[in-house]
C-alpha cells in the first residue's frame, strides 16, 4: 500500500474508536479490517486493472467501447458474479458472444463487465464486508459501483471525502514526526 496508508491514518484520526472495514476502491482495491485503532488484516484486489486490461487490450475491447452506463445490467451482473463466481470467465466471454450474435449494446456490455468484476471481488471479499461496519475512501467515480453493489447486498456504506482523509492523515503524520524531534 502507498498513499492509502495516509488516508487510513486520516480516517483513524477523525474516527478514533471506529472498528470495521475500510474499502479503498481503485486500480488495486484494498479491503482493510480495523480494530482497536490497528489494521488487523487487509487484502488487495486487481479489479480496476483487470477492467482496464479487458476493456482496452482483450477481445472484449470491441464490445465494451462506450461512455454510457446501464445500471440494471451492472446490478444483474453483480448478482450473477456473487452467486456464481466460478462462472466469471464464461460470463466474460458471453459479453463478446452477446455483442456478435445478439447485438448486445456496448453500454450494456461495459456495465456488465464492471458488474461481473466487482461482483467477483465482493464474493471473494465477503469476510471483509459481511456483518461489518463499512467505510469507503476513494474518488466518487471509483466508489459509486462498489457502493451500489454493496447496497444491493443490504450493506450500508459510509462514504468519506478522500481529500479530507488524506489531509487528516498528513496532519497526523506531521504531528507524530514533530513529537519525535
Amino acid at each position: 500500500m502507498r498513499g492509502e496508508e495516509t488516508q487510513i491514518a486520516g480516517f483513524q484520526k477523525l474516527n478514533p474508536n471506529w472498528d470495521g472495514v475500510i474499502c479503498l476502491p481503485g486500480t488495486h482495491t484494498k479491503w482493510v479490517q480495523m480494530s482497536a485503532g490497528e489494521i488487523v488484516s487487509f487484502q488487495t484486489f486487481m479489479t480496476g486493472e483487470m477492467f482496464d486490461l479487458l476493456s482496452t487490450a482483450s477481445v472484449l475491447r470491441h464490445s465494451v467501447n462506450s461512455n454510457g452506463w446501464d445500471q440494471e445490467a451492472f446490478d444483474q451482473a453483480v448478482d450473477e458474479a456473487i452467486s456464481r463466481p466460478e462462472a466469471i470467465a464464461a460470463r466474460l466471454f458471453g459479453l463478446r458472444a452477446g455483442s456478435l450474435l445478439n447485438d448486445l449494446p456496448a453500454t450494456t456490455a461495459k456495465s456488465r463487465l464492471s458488474g461481473l468484476l466487482i461482483g467477483a471481488e465482493l464474493a471473494a471479499a465477503k469476510p471483509y464486508w459481511l456483518g461489518q461496519s463499512l467505510a469507503m475512501i476513494g474518488p466518487k467515480s471509483m466508489g459509486d459501483g462498489y457502493a451500489a453493489a454493496l447496497a444491493a447486498q443490504h450493506v450500508p456504506v459510509t462514504r468519506t471525502d478522500t481529500a479530507q482523509m488524506t489531509l487528516a492523515g498528513l496532519k497526523a503524520a506531521y504531528a507524530t514526526w514533530k513529537e519525535t524531534l
